[in-house]
């Protein structure tokens, strides 16, 4: 779990990035691949990318490998002092989905998420929910790589509810050279970060859907979304129009 924080827009988001196993092998792999040592070098999606076709690269990779092989789950609240209870909450609503209840999980939090480890371990032992869950406050990011790729989900979710609220109006040229039809063609900012990992929001199929764009659709809410109650009308709608459900056809 990670965050992004928009104060200035009445909003911070959380995010979760699921993993079948401790992914610090896989994702240090990756940073070695691509020119990082995962000993010294921590991926910040607030890191200046343009003209580093590195650092570019190996963002690329992180979002590629988080839409293949994880799930994500996120929060929304207002300000930033509700984000942990808030995560607590999305939790408990994701330990639900038959993906993961039933088994044993181990979960990692950034620092800053709560007053203090012991205040949030104090919300955890109440809760019969967690009894499977083994709990990590307060984390280093270096030391988890986990957290890194949480980051990656907090900024790219945060960015599409800004652009879904009209604080976020950037065009990017699509680049697919090997194909003519939609290499350089311009689309929304949020639609090519939704469109990476998209496959990977916790969500289920729709139990009755009405018609074949349903059928297309899953539900991520209440798995995969939580909109806290401080959360003002505007914000709420569309961090649900945005995030409650997901459309799983092709989009080309």
């Amino acid at each position: 779990m990670d965050d992004s924080k928009h104060h200035r827009f009445g909003f911070s988001l959380a995010a979760f990035v699921i993993c079948d196993a401790e992914p610090t092998e896989l994702v240090s792999a990756i940073f070695q691949r691509l020119g990082f040592d995962p000993a010294q070098f921590e991926y910040k999606s607030s890191a200046k990318m343009a003209g580093d076709a590195q650092l570019q690269a190996l963002r690329d990779a992180l979002k590629s490998f988080i839409g293949r092989q994880c799930k994500i789950a996120v929060c929304v609240v207002n300000g930033d002092k509700r984000l942990g209870p808030a995560a607590l909450r999305l939790l408990k609503s994701a330990l639900s989905h038959p993906r993961l209840e039933d088994h044993s999980h181990k979960v990692f939090f950034d620092e800053g998420l709560f007053k203090s480890s012991k205040a949030a371990a104090g919300l955890t032992e109440r809760d019969a929910a967690f009894e499977r869950c083994e709990f990590y406050f307060e984390q280093d990011s270096r030391m988890h790589l986990g957290i890194q790729l949480a980051d990656i989900v907090a900024h790219t979710c945060s960015t599409m509810l800004l652009e879904a609220l009209g604080h976020v109006t950037k065009k990017i040229a699509v680049n697919a050279p090997g194909n003519s039809v939609y290499d350089g063609l311009e689309v929304e900012l949020g639609f090519e970060m939704w469109a990476d990992i998209r496959y990977a929001f916790l969500a289920q199929n729709k139990q009755n859907p009405k018609d074949d764009l349903d059928l297309a659709n899953v539900d991520v809410y209440p798995w995969g979304l939580f909109i806290d109650e401080s959360v003002n009308s505007q914000i709420s709608a569309a961090a649900m129009e945005r995030f409650g459900e997901n459309y799983l056809g092709c989009i080309h």
